[in-house]
């Protein structure tokens, strides 16, 4: 037996209810002064960001704030903020938020010591060197930006959503507190939770799923099944919450390591044209690809079954793909994410150009079990609608 070599990316991780409220003890550990906290004005409203700068002045350092991140947020957007922080001279950056803010403290932390603009940046390893320390504090349990690498963004001249990817934006801390997603809607809830669970199957069933990242998938797709329904309906719930963020948390370390795919691959054209939540888009599409995909890889789709509860006596291995995917299609109506794509507007006319684009994200596609044609991706996306 040869065993597929594999690395294995982590930051450093602290998981817990109410942990949030040492984080001064990180900062001091990190050895700086003036902290940049980057967040939305979503959890501005919420009350989250006067607490979190609580805890942060309370320890004895000083806080400059930004809180105009947008969902999905743009490069232009990102150039703001990258702007504003040079003019504050701040040497650690706190994102706290879901993957946009998180996104963008990852990617101006970078350019604060690095020269030049963020689109000289984007594709892969070509940010030269670390920027200032970050600590990241995810509100919802799904994105998986405080694990990875990458910080993903619209590039509105090219209706595209790209990405910058460096080891050099792995933050320092990835400070999970499952009470900070007690305030997150029910929607959003819904969105990152399900782009989660794509994060656990696609690095389960992709080529680059390895015996490290395996397991982490494994416990993401139960966790995540497990909790999103009840997170969902009852957003106080507190051990449902601690259940998503702890699936998310396997989920995103399974990503970090094993990467996605097809999903991934085909739901940025509905986000780059349509700006389509990503967790929604994402979504939309997961039961129509691992249709597609199943006949490649199917005791990996057996055991997916069994971790949903499915009775895997009751149909084949060669049914066990249709059998997942009719279980999270019946998950998404309960938590309310569409299971059309023309529920999200997007039309017929669109396919065609949805399908040249999605076919060009080779990075993405060759993880698949399944290599997609361009003729498969199109059927996919006509099924989706």
């Amino acid at each position: 037996m040869t065993i597929q070599a594999f690395s294995y990316l982590a930051p450093p991780i602290v998981f817990g209810v109410h942990s949030a409220e040492k984080i001064g003890e990180h900062i001091a550990r990190l050895g700086a002064s003036h902290v940049l906290l980057i967040s939305d004005r979503g959890l501005e409203k919420a009350g989250l960001v006067d607490q979190l700068t609580s805890w942060i002045q309370k320890s004895g350092f000083s806080v400059t704030r930004y809180t105009d991140i947008e969902p999905e947020p743009s490069i232009n957007n990102v150039r703001a903020c990258v702007s504003f922080a040079r003019s504050a001279g701040c040497d650690l950056v706190v994102g706290m938020g879901g993957g946009s803010a998180m996104d963008c403290a990852k990617v101006v932390a970078a350019l604060l010591g690095n020269d030049g603009d963020i689109m000289d940046y984007l594709g892969m390893n070509k940010v030269p060197r670390k920027g200032v320390p970050t600590i990241l504090l995810p509100t919802t349990a799904g994105t998986g930006s405080e694990i990875g690498r990458g910080a993903l963004f619209h590039v509105p001249e090219r209706n595209a959503k790209e990405a910058v990817f460096s080891a050099y934006m792995l933050t320092d801390l990835a400070l999970i507190d499952p009470a900070l997603g007690l305030s997150a809607p029910s929607s959003v809830t819904a969105a990152s939770g399900l782009d989660a669970l794509c994060h656990a199957i696609e690095s389960y069933t992709g080529r680059a799923a390895n015996p490290l990242s395996m397991p982490f998938a494994e416990l993401g797709i139960q966790w995540i099944y497990r909790h999103l329904a009840s997170a969902v309906e009852n957003g106080s719930d507190l051990t449902a919450r601690e259940g998503m963020s702890l699936g998310a948390l396997y989920a995103s370390i399974a990503l970090a390591n094993a990467n996605t795919h097809a999903v991934h691959a085909l739901a940025y054209p509905l986000q780059g044209y349509n700006r389509i939540v990503h967790g929604k888009a994402n979504g939309v599409l997961l039961p129509y690809i691992l249709k597609a995909i199943s006949a490649a890889a199917p005791q990996r789709f057996v055991q997916i079954a069994g971790w949903l509860g499915l009775d895997t006596a009751s149909f084949s291995a060669a049914d066990a793909g249709v059998a997942v995917a009719d279980a999270i299609t019946r998950l998404s109506a309960q938590i309310g994410i569409p299971t059309k794509m023309s529920a999200l507007g997007v039309a017929r006319d669109q396919l065609e150009l949805f399908t040249r684009e999605a076919s060009q994200i080779n990075r993405l596609l060759d993880n698949s079990p399944l290599v997609l044609a361009s003729d498969q991706i199109y059927q996919i996306y006509l099924e989706a609608l």
